[in-house]
């Protein structure tokens, strides 16, 4: 026998369903946004892991240029030409001046097959690069993508560019220098007082560290999960009220 006091009206019923489902979707919108906040800031703090993932060497004649990507590590073999080299300048480390060494390398095989420019590394300003092994050499270098600017060309001496740019290296060495620039990670035979490799901080585009906007998108998430908080709060609060002046 059910007591008349322990009747529940459908309307009741109806309204404790409704509220129970609010807090579940409060609930649930607090986890998305919090799962999101996290993602974005995990994007972004890139490392230098991530920047220069260490995937295998590929050889450059399997480089595909529609599925290449800055970053990627590609095997090049081939002959240096000191005399088409050129500086990048100014490139400060540790807040010293200096500059990038480019240098083309003629790749193994035809001679009419396009050079490859390659940052042999840094130097202090007014240091002297030392010349590149002479003879083959096989290099470990990085792609990175290119800044190719209509009627640049060397200045000064030593010639000197204010960008990586293939099309004025290829004008200053007078032959083909295909686009998109390495830079040298490891070479054989090493040679001897060789520029210092690029840091992979330095590589244009790599973006190591703390990447603001990624960072703000998940403060943007943890403060749209304070609204859905706070509208919850407010809810639960007109709710009470309600029912206190609601009569009995």
């Amino acid at each position: 026998m059910v007591l008349d006091g322990d009747r529940r009206s459908p309307s009741a019923a109806s309204t404790r369903g409704s509220r129970l489902a609010f807090h579940a979707l409060t609930v649930l919108a607090v986890l998305v946004c919090l799962v999101a906040a996290r993602w974005q800031w995990e994007r972004a703090h890139r490392t230098e892991a991530e920047a220069v993932p260490d995937t295998p060497v590929i050889a450059l004649a399997d480089l595909d240029p529609t599925t290449a990507y800055a970053g990627l590590r590609v095997g090049l073999d081939g002959t240096f030409d000191p005399t088409g080299e050129v500086l990048v300048a100014p490139r400060s480390r540790d807040g010293a001046p200096g500059a990038w060494v480019l240098t083309p390398l003629r790749p193994d095989g035809p001679s009419e097959a396009a050079a490859v420019a390659v940052v042999r590394g840094w130097v202090p300003e007014g240091v002297e690069p030392t010349p590149p092994p002479a003879g083959p050499v096989s290099v470990v270098a990085v792609l990175v993508a290119d800044s190719r600017q209509p009627g640049v060309a060397p200045t000064g001496e030593p010639p000197t560019l204010a960008v990586v740019d293939t099309g004025a290296l290829a004008a200053h060495a007078g032959y083909p220098v295909r686009s998109g620039w390495f830079a040298l990670q490891a070479i054989a035979p090493a040679g001897v007082d060789q520029p210092a490799p690029l840091l992979v901080t330095e590589l244009p585009g790599a973006d190591v560290g703390l990447n603001w906007r990624n960072a703000s998108y998940a403060l943007q998430w943890i403060a749209f999960a304070g609204f859905v908080l706070f509208f919850w709060v407010r809810f639960r609060r007109d709710l009470v009220r309600s029912e206190q002046e609601s009569p009995r």
